[in-house]
């Protein structure tokens, strides 16, 4: 019995062990997958629009931005729309940009076909979703007119919400 509860004992800790250094590995690589971007500048970033020409979040430099990346199949992402819509047209003061992230050229349009936005959507043509650390949408992001992501906010918006970090860029 005493060199069975040893035996147990022993692969207690080693079993403890690997865990915790699991753990430790995980932590650090979601640490590395996730950039610190907050108060750094935005990541690069352009869109194709559904017309065809092209927005670049360094363009837009010299005036606040809000990024939204969106999906057509994000339920989410369709509920933020209203919001969002609204609080382009009462600040034409901030570039509103709607990147679609985890989506095709098709699905896309249709979403506008359907819910269509008063700013500038269509699909990432240069940088990534990821280099802001967003990995599924909805993910807001608040720029500054220097270029430095302020605040970033994930989930659907309400109009106190975008208010709040519309103050923090303008």
């Amino acid at each position: 019995m005493n060199r069975r509860s040893g035996l147990i004992a022993a692969g207690a800790i080693v079993l403890g062990s690997v865990l915790m250094l699991s753990l430790a590995w995980g932590l650090q690589h979601a640490a590395l997958a996730r950039p610190a971007i907050i108060g750094n500048a935005a990541p690069g970033l352009t869109i194709q629009t559904l017309d065809g020409g092209q927005v670049s979040i360094s363009d837009l430099r010299g005036k606040p931005v809000v990024l939204d990346f969106w999906a057509s199949w994000c339920v989410s992402c369709a509920e933020d729309l209203a919001v969002l819509s609204n609080a382009s047209a009462a600040h034409p003061g901030i570039a509103f940009v709607g990147a679609a992230m985890q989506d095709t050229s098709g699905g896309g349009q249709a979403f506008e076909g359907r819910h269509p936005h008063p700013y500038p959507v269509g699909q990432i043509v240069s940088g990534a979703a990821k280099d802001f650390g967003v990995f599924a949408p909805p993910v807001t992001f608040f720029i500054d007119a220097q270029g430095v992501v302020v605040a970033s906010f994930a989930g659907p918006l309400d109009q106190q919400t975008i208010e709040h970090y519309l103050g923090l860029v303008t």
